[in-house]
């Protein structure tokens, strides 16, 4: 046991002797060893290796729990959404953007913006937060989705690049994107012995031809409800997406198709994208 100690002392595990029963625990991995492996310089011996493991082990868990969880959230105008006056809508907008500004200086709020097309889905927002549960309920905080005029769609977590996101030097101007949503296609079926092999070659498509071209793009978990399976976010305009997509394996080979929408969001949030015109 002696040449164990150290390693507990220096690492701060908890460690516990009943009999000839070792417990060691690192955070939330807990190394059980039984009589056998106890008692013997061997026994010490495996009980060291297992404990440098469940070091190891929990070592890992504790940088994936630090690492920021990302929420991506759809808001949708819904079809039964009340009809304002131009006074009432002017002032329910200045309340939306109002807690916005309150949501991003809490540091909840890391993306928002509008589409610009004419169609149901009227923009984003991207929330870091501990959990879905979290995003949904500052999503529902929004003025606009108290007053049923917007819908707030969650997915997550939303597996991204955190260096993608920058805090902006200004809050002054916008760039255009072209947000592309990611749904399942008809022969989406991540059981599929095929599909791992039409991923690796998505991926190196990614590396290749779209380095450069995307400014933050990421999966949901494969249990997110719905057929929205991915979000990818490009710096150049429509038709220039549209070529770039339907190269890719993923998209040829039917896993997923794309619905494309033009955004726009605040000057240096992500990778710079088209001027405004």
């Amino acid at each position: 046991m002696p040449l164990l100690q150290p390693m507990v002392a220096a690492f701060g595990v908890v460690r516990k002797v009943t009999g000839r029963k070792l417990v060691v625990a690192a955070g939330k991995i807990s190394c059980n060893l039984t009589p056998a492996k106890v008692g013997s310089p061997m026994g010490y011996l495996r009980c060291g290796k297992l404990l440098l493991v469940c070091l190891l082990a929990s070592a890992i868990l504790s940088i994936a729990q630090s690492e920021p969880k990302y929420f991506f959230v759809l808001l949708k105008r819904p079809s039964n959404a009340p009809q304002l006056t131009k006074e009432a809508g002017d002032k329910l907008q200045e309340e939306h953007m109002a807690n916005i500004r309150k949501l991003h200086s809490e540091h909840k709020l890391v993306v928002a913006g509008p589409f610009t097309d004419d169609t149901p889905l009227r923009g984003i927002f991207v929330f870091k937060a501990d959990s879905l549960l979290q995003a949904q309920g500052w999503a529902d905080t929004d003025p606009a989705v108290k007053a049923g005029r917007l819908a707030a769609e969650v997915h997550g977590p939303w597996d991204i690049d955190p260096n993608a996101i920058h805090e902006p030097e200004t809050t002054q101007g916008m760039e255009q994107y072209t947000l592309v949503l990611l749904k399942s296609g008809e022969k989406w079926n991540p059981s599929a012995p095929e599909f791992t092999d039409v991923m690796k070659q998505h991926h190196t498509f990614v590396q290749e031809t779209e380095k450069g071209k995307i400014a933050v793009a990421g999966p949901f978990p494969f249990d997110d409800p719905g057929e929205l399976r991915g979000i990818a976010i490009y710096r150049v305009g429509a038709e220039e997406t549209a070529k770039i997509v339907q190269d890719d394996p993923i998209i040829k080979a039917g896993l997923l198709k794309t619905e494309m929408h033009p955004w726009i969001t605040g000057k240096g949030v992500l990778a710079a994208g088209q001027p405004m015109q």
